[in-house]
C-alpha cells in the first residue's frame, strides 16, 4: 500500500517551491516589493531548506500504521523523482547530515529518522552539486547507491551488531508472537539503512514464534467451524421463522467477530512473512487447508463432503451473493487469503461461478430498464451498482482477464441492446457507463467503440423516425431534429465524422428495400423531410460538421423536393 501518493508530493512540493504563492506576490510589481519566502545563494536562487523535506517525510511515515523495510524505501524514491523532475530555479539549504555517534546513541524509531535524514541529505547534495545537469541517475535515484554513499566515512558495524543483539534479546522474551514483528521490521530497517542486511533467523527461534501463530489461528478456526456448522443445521432446519431470524442474526455477528480476529492475525502474518521472505502458510500452519474450506464454505458456497448428502440450501440469488461478498471485502486480509482461489486451477470453479451470477444478473438488470416507463434513471442506477459490485470483485480476487469470456461478450451485447432501446434524453447517463463496462470486460482495447458507434449512427436515424410521426411544420422540426443529432453527434466524436456517415448513409446513398433511409419520409411526412434537408442546408449551423460539397447537395435535394409537386392525400 502506497503511503505517499504522487498527489500528496506535488501538493508539497507545490509548497516547496512557492508554486502555491501568486505570480505577482513572487515577482512584485509596481509599488509592490516581492515576498521572499527564503535566504538567497550568490546566483539569487532561493534556498530551498532540506530540513522542510526531511519533516515532511517523516511526518507521513509516522502517519501510516506499519512500514515495511521495502516499502520505506520505495517511499523516499517516489519522494526523490517527484521532487527532482522538472526542478525550478532553487538551491537547497543542505545543513549538516547527523553524526554517527547521536545515531548509535539512539533507540530504534529515532535512529531510523536519524539515518533517513541522512540519506535525504546525501540525495539534495548531490542534486545540489548538478543543478546545471540534472542526469538520469538524479530523476531515476538508485537507492542502494544512495544510500551507501550516506554511509561514507561511517562504521556501522557497532550501530548494526547492537540493533542486534536488542532483537536477539527480544526474541527471548516470552510474549504473544506479534509483538516480535514491530521489532524484527526496525531491526531490518536500521540494516537496510546503515548498508547492511539482516540476518536470517536461527530456526529455533523462528519456531517458536510460528509454534505461538499457529496456536492462535488454531483456536479461532476451531471457534468458526463450530459456528459454520452451528449455521448449516439452522439453515437446514428453518422449523420456526420467527427463531429462525433471530438465530440467524445471531450466528452471523458471532462469525463476523471472528473474522475480524481472523482478518486482524492475518495482517500480521503477511507482514511477518514479508519481513522474513518466508510462505505466510508456515505461519498459518497445519489449520491452513481447514481455514481455506471454511471460507470457501462461507463466501463460496462450497460445503463440506461431510455435508454434501443433505439437502443444501445453495444461496444462488444475486442479493445473497452480493451479502456474502460486502462481508469478504470488508477484511481485506481475508480477501487477499481467499486471492489463491482466482489464482490456484483447483479453486477456480466456484469463482467462476460466482462471477457468471454476477454477469448474468447484470445482464437481466440491463434488460429490464426501460421495462417500466418513466422509471429508467432508477433501472440505470441499479445497472450502474452492479457494474460497481463486479468491478469491486474483480479488483478485489484478481480475476485473470482471459477468463469467462462468453459472459463478458453476452455483458457487451445487453449493453448494445441498452443503447437501442435508450430514448436520447438517457443516452449520456447509458455512455456514462461505457468506462465500467470496459473494465468488468476487460476491454483494454475498447473494442466494443466499433459497435458504440454503429448503434449511435442507427439509432440516431430511429429517433427522428419517432419524431416525424408527430407530424410537426418545418419551422418548428429543425430545432428538435438537431437536438436529437447533436445528443449523438457529441458522443460519436469526432462529430464531424457522424454528421458525415450519417449524411452518406441515409441522405445520398441508393435506398435499399427496408432498410432505413430519407427518403422514406417523402411518403410518410413530407414537411420532416423538408426540414432535415433545410438543416443540413443551412450554410452557419453545419459549416463546422458537413463539408461544403453535402451541404450543397442538401440545398440541391431540398430545392429538388420543393418543386415537386404533392401527392395526393
Amino acid at each position: 500500500m502506497t503511503i505517499l501518493n504522487e498527489n500528496k508530493i506535488r501538493a508539497f512540493r507545490d509548497r516547496l517551491y512557492t508554486n502555491d504563492m501568486p505570480e505577482i506576490m513572487r515577482r512584485g510589481g509596481e509599488g509592490l516589493t516581492p515576498v521572499k519566502k527564503y535566504a538567497e545563494d550568490e546566483r539569487g536562487y532561493p534556498l530551498v531548506p532540506i530540513k522542510r523535506i526531511t519533516r515532511f517525510f517523516l511526518e507521513e511515515m509516522r502517519k501510516a500504521q506499519f512500514v515495511l523495510p521495502d516499502q520505506h524505501i520505495e517511499e523516499l524514491y517516489t519522494l526523490f523523482k517527484l521532487l527532482i523532475q522538472d526542478l525550478p530555479a532553487v538551491s537547497f539549504d543542505i545543513g549538516v547530515s547527523i553524526s554517527q555517534e547521536d545515531i548509535q546513541e539512539a533507540d530504534n524509531r529515532t535512529t531510523i529518522e536519524l539515518l533517513t535524514t541522512n540519506i535525504i541529505i546525501t540525495y539534495f547534495h548531490l542534486a545540489q552539486s548538478n543543478l546545471e545537469n540534472q542526469d538520469d541517475s538524479l530523476l531515476n535515484p538508485d537507492m542502494q547507491s544512495i544510500i551507501k554513499q550516506s554511509t561514507a566515512g561511517r562504521d556501522y558495524k557497532r550501530l548494526v551488531a547492537n540493533t542486534l543483539k536488542g532483537l536477539i534479546f527480544s526474541l527471548a522474551q516470552d510474549k504473544p508472537w506479534f509483538e516480535y514483528i514491530e521489532d524484527i521490521n526496525d531491526a531490518d530497517l536500521i540494516c537496510r539503512l546503515a548498508g547492511a542486511r539482516l540476518p536470517s533467523m536461527e530456526k529455533t527461534t523462528l519456531g517458536s514464534i510460528t509454534s505461538k501463530s499457529r496456536h492462535e489461528i488454531t483456536s479461532y478456526n476451531e471457534m468458526f467451524t463450530k459456528l459454520l456448522y452451528t449455521r448449516a443445521r439452522t439453515v437446514t432446519s428453518q422449523e420456526n421463522k420467527k427463531e429462525y431470524f433471530s438465530s440467524m442474526e445471531k450466528l452471523d455477528a458471532a462469525i463476523y467477530g471472528i473474522l475480524k480476529k481472523m482478518d486482524r492475525f492475518l495482517t500480521r502474518a503477511y507482514r511477518l512473512s514479508q519481513i522474513l521472505d518466508i510462505p505466510s502458510r508456515s505461519i498459518i500452519g497445519d489449520t491452513f487447508s481447514q481455514l481455506r474450506q471454511n471460507m470457501l464454505w462461507l463466501f463460496f458456497d462450497v460445503w463440506p463432503k461431510a455435508l454434501e448428502k443433505e439437502d443444501i440450501p445453495h444461496q444462488t440469488a444475486v442479493s445473497a451473493l452480493r451479502h456474502r461478498m460486502n462481508i469478504l471485502f470488508s477484511v481485506p486480509h481475508i480477501t487477499q487469503f481467499c486471492r489463491e482461489f482466482t489464482q490456484n486451477p483447483a479453486f477456480q470453479p466456484p469463482v467462476n461461478d460466482l462471477f457468471q451470477l454476477f454477469f448474468k444478473g447484470l445482464v437481466n438488470k440491463m434488460n429490464r430498464v426501460f421495462m417500466e416507463e418513466d422509471n429508467s434513471s432508477a433501472g440505470l442506477g441499479q445497472v450502474e451498482r452492479a457494474l460497481f459490485e463486479i468491478r469491486r470483485a474483480i479488483e478485489n480476487l484478481a480475476l485473470d482477464e482471459s477468463r469467462l469470456t462468453d459472459e463478458k461478450k453476452e455483458v457487451k451485447e445487453a449493453y448494445i441492446s441498452l443503447l437501442f432501446k435508450t430514448d436520447f434524453k438517457s443516452l449520456e447517463a447509458t455512455l456514462n457507463l461505457c468506462d465500467m463496462i470496459c473494465e468488468v470486460t476487460h476491454d483494454t482495447d475498447l473494442e466494443i467503440m466499433v459497435s458504440i458507434r454503429a448503434a449511435l449512427m442507427e439509432k440516431s436515424f430511429f429517433t427522428l423516425e419517432e419524431y416525424a410521426d408527430k407530424k410537426v411544420p418545418p419551422k418548428d422540426a429543425i430545432p428538435e431534429i438537431n437536438k436529437r443529432l447533436q445528443a449523438f453527434a457529441v458522443h460519436y466524436r469526432p462529430q464531424r465524422e457522424f454528421y458525415r456517415i450519417f449524411f452518406d448513409t441515409y441522405v445520398i446513398s441508393k435506398p435499399r428495400p427496408k432498410a432505413p433511409h430519407f427518403t422514406q419520409f417523402f411518403r410518410s411526412n413530407r414537411y420532416f423531410a423538408q426540414a432535415m434537408l433545410m438543416h443540413f442546408a443551412d450554410d452557419k449551423a453545419m459549416k463546422d460538421l458537413l463539408p461544403v460539397s453535402y451541404i450543397q447537395k442538401a440545398k440541391k435535394l431540398l430545392a429538388d423536393l420543393l418543386e415537386k409537386p404533392r401527392s395526393p392525400a
